[in-house]
């Protein structure tokens, strides 16, 4: 793990081995060792090369299938293409929403080409009118790619300094940007965090086991290239079919002796809410020696109930393992020790989980709004440096200069160290001043969490700057079962109040399915203030609201 390798190579030193990836979808496995993953690899190169891509395009892929978008993202990086990774939409209900608004990053970033499925193809088309560089949309099952044989030409031997993709970010803290990263950037991060005194992957009998999307740093970059740099076996299952059934993750854990899982908060969570006790039976969870969790706030009594509900099918609290990261920084940052159980502080009435330490090799900082690092136990921001830090923003110099000043990854995320290790507390842009006191939005959410009345982890709050006054708080709820909505506002109120001291200025129920999270998990809190201040809500009944106490 300690020298540094391009994605190309590192999946040609897996094929070496007879280890591959296992893929569960629909009650079917199919097996690809990495040899196969590589060979068809080999054939996308030479097929996208064929199609009239060049070295240096850029070439968004847009791909829901996992196989498909694998062999895609190594072809193209073959080919001397840049992959772009774009989330694909998660149903085709408003198809035509989704493909003007993917048209928009497409030609900002000056991409070349689409690589999609059949579905997408067709719709795609009109795109390539409004987006003066798209000049090819392919589909992905209609490209050739047989027979790559030993035939090396049309492929493209990169340096750890060419760039290993752009991953556009999806949302969740403002419009998506085109993360840029190189192939030294990815080799730095992974060794960090699969190295010794990281996960130390690669012991004996080591498997990944995932059902997070591979168009998200953490499903691509934590766990598969993980996988593949470390030359271990994988399985992966498709996020479809976590949501529908979470019983389906352990149960992979179970059957094939994984080792190594991660997940946001919101899975563990719906773990323990959704597991049913018939799913208990036969299910041994003593493998799982790294439990991660990151991609959002994490949620100690989340970690705990999961820790309990599980520890009579072999599950230790000690495999817990609290991350932290963004994808300008690849995945990881900082991560806690393994082989300890989450370590906990109380900030006033929260209960805030440490990440850990930086990575070896990495830096991190606390800094105040003047930009001095601050003592231990002082809330600042996150900022970072190393070889992790992200090339920049694809195309976009202005936001990279405001982002990554003297070296430092700035990631206007709140947090403090204490003993060394950093506690994360939330978003600089996300804090509500009111009463001359500032909150954090996931406290307001995770206070009504358990509200009979409110879906599940579908509350989103943000405040509302007022010139000259506290700011105007707003929550946005998606019922559950018949309560009215007057009930379910005075109910809201309520429970903020009492936990946080915090009047509720505006409660808003909106219809299921309104309240989005990215492909991480993550609220989509910004995208849903916007939309607020757009006036783009209908709210299911009348909006309640009140005047000032």
């Amino acid at each position: 793990m300690s020298e540094l390798r391009t994605l190309e190579r590192a999946l040609a030193d897996a094929a070496r081995l007879p280890h591959g990836i296992t893929f569960r979808e629909r009650g079917r496995e199919t097996v690809r060792s990495y040899a196969e993953i590589e060979a068809s690899s080999r054939g996308v190169a030479r097929a996208l090369t064929e199609a009239g891509l060049r070295g240096g395009d850029l070439a968004a892929i847009i791909l829901p299938e996992p196989e498909a978008f694998l062999t895609t993202l190594f072809g193209a990086s073959m080919a001397g293409v840049i992959p772009a990774l774009v989330t694909p939409p998660s149903t085709m209900i408003d198809l035509p929403r989704y493909v003007a608004s993917t048209a928009g990053v497409l030609c900002a970033a000056g991409a070349r080409a689409v690589v999609t499925d059949t579905a997408l193809a067709a719709a795609f088309e009109p795109a390539r009118g409004a987006c003066p560089d798209l000049r090819i949309v392919l589909d992905r099952g209609t490209l050739d790619t047989s027979n790559p044989g030993g035939d090396t030409s049309g492929t493209h031997a990169a340096s750890l300094d060419d760039l290993a993709f752009v991953q556009f970010t999806s949302g969740s803290t403002s419009s998506p940007k085109g993360v840029a990263l190189t192939h030294r950037n990815v080799a730095a991060n992974v060794a960090a965090v699969n190295g010794p005194s990281g996960l130390e992957t690669g012991r004996p009998g080591d498997v990944a086991v995932s059902w997070l999307p591979l168009y998200h740093d953490m499903g691509l970059v934590g766990m598969l290239f993980g996988a593949i740099y470390s030359k271990i076996p994988t399985v992966l299952l498709t996020p479809q079919a976590f949501v529908k059934r979470p019983a389906e993750w352990l149960r992979a854990i179970s059957e094939c002796r994984g080792t190594i899982s991660y997940a946001p908060t919101f899975a563990y969570d719906l773990c323990v809410r959704r597991v049913k006790p018939r799913d208990l039976d036969g299910l041994d969870l003593s493998s799982w020696r790294v439990a991660g969790c990151g991609a959002e706030p994490i949620h100690a009594p989340t970690l705990a109930a999961f820790a309990d509900r599980f520890a009579a099918c072999g599950f230790r609290s000690s495999s817990l393992l609290p991350s932290y990261g963004l994808a300008e920084h690849v995945v990881a940052a900082a991560m806690a020790p393994r082989d300890r159980a989450p370590r906990v502080e109380r900030v006033a009435d929260d209960e805030v989980v440490s990440c850990g330490r930086p990575l070896p090799g990495h830096d991190l900082r606390i800094v105040g709004e003047d930009g001095h690092v601050l003592p231990e136990r002082c809330i600042g921001e996150i900022v970072l440096a190393g070889p992790s830090v992200m090339l920049g923003y694809y195309r976009q110099d202005a936001l990279t200069a405001d982002t990554i000043r003297q070296g430092w990854l700035h990631t206007g995320d709140l947090g403090y160290v204490s003993g060394g290790e950093l506690f994360v507390c939330g978003r600089a842009k996300d804090v509500i001043i009111a009463n001359g006191r500032k909150f954090h939005p996931q406290d307001l959410e995770w206070a009504v969490a358990d509200l009979d009345a409110v879906r599940r982890g579908r509350a989103v709050a943000f405040g509302i700057a007022c010139a000259g006054h506290a700011d105007r708080v707003v929550l946005l709820v998606e019922p559950k079962g018949l309560t009215s909505q007057a009930a379910i506002a005075d109910a809201v109120r309520q429970r903020i109040r009492d936990g946080l001291g915090l009047y509720v200025d505006e409660v808003i129920c909106v219809p299921t399915g309104t309240i989005g999270r990215t492909t991480s998990g993550k609220l989509q809190r910004a995208a849903a203030k916007q939309a607020y201040e757009r006036g783009e809500f209908a709210p299911v009944g009348v909006r309640v609201e009140r005047a000032e106490p």
